[in-house]
C-alpha cells in the first residue's frame, strides 16, 4: 500500500497533514489551527486565492476529515502529530508530461473498449486511472483533459463490480480540484453518481455520497445537484438504510448541499428530519462527536419554516436538545442551542416546551462557558423563554438578565439564524 501522504491532505499553509480541515467562504480548505494563526496575525485574505475575506467563519470539511482519518488509521499515523514525508511533486518537464500524455491516451482508449472479450483490459485501465488520479492536482487535470470522464461515467454501472468500484473512486479523486468540479457536473456526472447512490453496492454508494460532497463545494453545483430529481432523496435513503460509514457520508453530503436554501426544503420533503432526530434520540452509547453531524444538518434545516415544523413536531426532540446542551461536545452544544433558538424564537409553543424541558438552566451555563456563537444563541433563546414564561418566572429571568447586561450588549439577540 502506498504510504505517501496525499497532497490533498496537506494544509496549504503548514504543508502538514490536516487533523481538523475547515473551509473558508472562498471554498478553500485549511487546517483549523493554521488558518486561526493566520487570522491572529491580522491577515484577512484567503492564503490560496488572496481574495479579501468579509466572512471569517470556519466550516468543518467533514468529508475530507473522514478521508484523512481513514488514511491515518490505515498507515498508523497519529493525527495529533505531523506526518512525516516529502511533499509530492507534480509531473514536470517536457519529457515527463509527454510520457504522461501518451499513457493517458492509451488508457482512455482502453476505457472505451466495450467488447466482452476485453473486459479485463477495461478493468485494468480504470484501475490505473484511479491510481494516477490519486497522485496530484496536475495529473488529475491531465486526466480530465484527455477525455477520461466521458469514458469513466458509463463504467459506474457496467455490471462488473471491480470496474464499478475503481471508476467511482477515480471520479471522486478527479472531483477534488476546484478546476474540475464544474466541468464534471457539466459532463453529466451528477446523473451517473445519483444512479450509483440508488443502485450501487454499499461501498460505492458511500463513495458516491463523498463525491457529491466534493462537487458541492462549488456554490453553483449545490443548486445543480439539489435540483436533480433523485439526488437528495437518494441521500436520505442511504441515511436510512446504509451502514455506519454510508450514513456518515450521507449526512455530510446533505450538510454541504443545505448551504443552498432550496435544498433545505428538499431535504425536509425527502424525510431527512425523522432520521436525523431519531439518531439523536437513540444515541445511547454513541460517541459524542458522532452527533455533531446530524445536529449540524438539523441546525441548517431549522432556518426554514418547513424544517422547524418537522423538527418541533417530533416527539422527544426538546428533551434531547436540552440534554445535549448539558452533555454534548462544544460543537454539539453550539448546534443544539442554535436549533432551540430557531424553534423557540419563532414559536411560543416551542419556547414553552423548551422551558419545561429545562433549557433555561443550560442557557445560563452556555453564557458562562460557551463559544461566542453559543453565547449569542443562548442569549436569544433566553429572551424567547422570558417572553413565554409565567409572570412569577419572568421576574426571575429578568433578574438574571439584569446581572448579564454586559453579555447582552456583546451578543445581539437580533439574529436567530445562521
Amino acid at each position: 500500500m502506498d504510504s505517501a501522504l496525499p497532497d490533498d491532505f496537506r494544509c496549504p499553509i503548514s504543508l502538514e497533514l490536516m487533523s481538523d480541515p475547515v473551509i473558508l467562504c472562498t471554498g478553500q480548505t485549511y487546517d483549523r489551527s493554521s488558518i486561526q494563526r493566520w487570522f491572529e496575525s491580522g491577515k484577512r485574505i484567503c492564503p490560496n486565492t488572496t481574495m479579501p475575506l468579509h466572512d471569517t467563519r470556519l466550516i468543518p470539511n467533514y468529508a475530507l476529515r473522514s478521508l484523512i482519518s481513514q488514511w491515518a488509521q490505515a498507515h498508523g499515523v497519529d493525527l495529533k502529530r505531523p506526518a512525516a514525508g516529502r511533499r509530492g511533486s507534480p509531473p514536470s518537464g517536457h519529457e515527463t508530461l509527454q510520457k504522461l500524455k501518451q499513457t493517458l491516451e492509451t488508457l482512455v482508449k482502453n476505457l472505451g473498449n466495450r467488447s466482452a472479450a476485453n473486459q479485463s483490459v477495461r478493468r485494468d485501465a480504470v484501475r490505473e486511472i484511479k491510481a494516477l488520479a490519486k497522485e496530484n492536482r496536475e495529473t488529475r487535470l491531465r486526466i480530465v483533459e484527455a477525455g477520461a470522464v466521458a469514458k469513466i461515467l458509463p463504467l459506474l454501472s457496467c455490471g462488473d463490480s471491480r470496474t464499478e468500484e475503481n471508476a467511482m473512486a477515480a471520479l471522486f479523486y478527479l472531483s477534488l480540484d476546484d478546476d474540475n468540479k464544474v466541468g464534471l457536473v457539466a459532463e453529466g456526472a451528477v446523473d451517473s453518481i445519483v444512479n450509483v447512490l440508488k443502485h450501487g453496492s454499499m461501498e460505492n454508494r458511500s463513495t458516491a455520497a463523498v463525491t457529491l460532497t466534493s462537487l458541492a463545494m462549488v456554490d453553483v453545483n449545490k443548486a445543480t445537484i439539489g435540483g436533480h430529481s433523485d439526488a437528495i432523496r437518494a441521500l436520505v435513503k442511504l441515511l436510512a438504510e446504509g451502514d455506519s460509514r454510508a450514513r456518515k457520508e450521507a449526512i455530510t453530503a446533505l450538510y454541504s448541499l443545505c448551504f443552498y436554501d432550496d435544498n433545505k426544503k428538499r431535504a425536509v420533503m425527502a424525510g431527512a428530519v425523522p432520521l436525523l432526530v431519531g439518531s439523536l434520540i437513540n444515541s445511547a452509547g454513541v460517541p459524542d462527536d458522532t452527533l455533531e453531524r446530524p445536529l449540524g444538518v438539523l441546525n441548517m434545516l431549522a432556518t426554514v419554516v418547513e424544517g422547524r415544523t418537522a423538527i418541533g413536531d417530533h416527539w422527544g426532540i426538546m428533551g434531547t436538545l436540552v440534554r445535549l446542551l448539558k452533555q454534548g461536545t462544544s460543537r454539539s452544544r453550539e448546534h443544539a442551542v442554535a436549533i432551540l433558538s430557531s424553534l423557540c424564537c419563532n414559536s411560543k409553543q416551542r419556547a414553552t416546551e423548551a422551558r419545561e424541558a429545562g433549557a433555561l438552566e443550560h442557557c445560563r451555563q452556555l453564557l458562562d462557558d460557551g463559544t461566542m456563537r453559543s453565547k449569542r444563541k443562548a442569549s436569544a433563546l433566553m429572551k424567547a423563554l422570558e417572553d413565554c414564561a409565567a409572570p412569577e418566572d419572568c421576574s426571575f429571568i429578568k433578574t438574571w438578565f439584569g446581572g448579564m447586561k454586559d453579555v447582552n450588549l456583546r451578543f445581539s439577540t437580533d439574529s436567530t439564524n445562521q
